[in-house]
């Protein structure tokens, strides 16, 4: 009775152990369906360009000649990347300017067509492409290969909008010289009117300061009318740096012109210093004008002669001994 218990026991232990060591039937996974490729119509611009709209925004306006935009693109030639703008531009869009088409298969003819938030695809030949700019094709790329861009048009700046940024940065460079300009003025008037101060103080002149900064003392006081602008006047005269060197006269034959000096006053035909200084004056009045040189030549240097061979060196402070020989106002009609 035992052993046939035991018998039994151990044929069932092997039974079931047996069925435990039987492989479980794995299930079968569906098979794998490759996503299809969406399918692209071309349009056809010529036989060298070819393009299709990806997304299409109902936006506007579209980029003409003239306007800047900015491009998401993608070029990629036989699998491999010929030109990204990420890459180009540390992720961020590239700047391009719109021209008209140079050549068949400038994608300009296509980007003329977009939007902003327009996507597009363009087949290009290569060819032309690498013709009109002149390079060599790379070794993987062969007549007849097509270039594939992938364009995304972000932004546009209008020729207009363009001109106005232009005009305010061509603003702003002139009001930003015109200020370091006055700025250097101000600095440089400082120092020549210490300048004429030291001069004054040597030579024991008590000239008149004018609100300008320039100075002058009259020597023989004229008669009738003081000069105004639109006066006609005739002027002799000879001009000294500080220390005393003559760089210009008409009353000197040294220089070689000894006629009087004639012309309308207020014109802009002489130095501010001399445009001011002639209206403090009468007709037959002799003076010394002191001119600082931000009323004379300012940074301008001026050619020499041979009887001033150096001319007039930039930042010079100018003496002028004057006469204003007459001074005629202007016939009134």
């Amino acid at each position: 009775m035992y052993n046939k218990t035991t018998s039994f026991l151990l044929a069932s232990l092997v039974t079931l152990f047996a069925a435990a060591q039987k492989p479980k039937p794995v299930p079968v996974p569906p098979p794998v369906v490759a996503a299809a490729r969406p399918v692209y119509n071309f349009t056809t611009i010529n036989p060298s360009l070819k393009y299709v709209f990806v997304e299409n925004k109902p936006t506007s306006p579209h980029p003409k000649e003239g306007d800047d935009v900015m491009l998401r693109m993608i070029a990629i030639c036989n699998n491999r990347f010929m030109y990204n703008t990420a890459q180009v531009n540390k992720g961020k869009p590239g700047a391009f300017s719109i021209s008209k088409p140079a050549f068949k298969g400038d994608i300009a003819d296509v980007l003329m067509l977009m939007t902003p938030g327009d996507s597009v695809i363009c087949l290009v030949d290569a060819q032309p492409m690498f013709e009109y700019s002149k390079k060599k094709m790379p070794d993987y790329i062969k007549p007849g290969d097509k270039i594939q861009y992938n364009i995304r048009l972000v932004s546009i700046k209008s020729k207009e909008e363009k001109q106005k940024e232009q005009q305010a940065e061509i603003a702003k460079i002139m009001q930003d010289q015109n200020v370091k300009q006055k700025t250097d003025e101000s600095r440089q008037l400082l120092d020549d009117d210490i300048a004429l101060k030291n001069y004054f103080n040597s030579k024991h002149i008590v000239p008149i300061k004018t609100a300008s900064g320039m100075y002058y003392s009259i020597q023989q006081e004229g008669s009738g009318p003081q000069a105004m602008p639109g006066d006609t006047v005739i002027m002799n005269y000879r001009g000294t740096f500080l220390d005393g060197t003559i760089f210009d006269s008409n009353i000197d034959s040294a220089f070689m012109h000894v006629q009087p000096l004639n012309f309308v006053l207020g014109q802009g035909r002489v130095i501010k210093g001399w445009e001011e200084g002639i209206t403090y004056l009468k007709p037959g009045s002799k003076a010394f004008f002191y001119i600082p040189s931000t009323l004379a030549y300012g940074t301008q240097s001026r050619p020499g002669s041979p009887a001033n061979p150096k001319g007039i060196p930039p930042n010079s402070i100018l003496v002028f001994d004057v006469e204003l020989v007459a001074s005629k106002h202007p016939t009134v009609q």
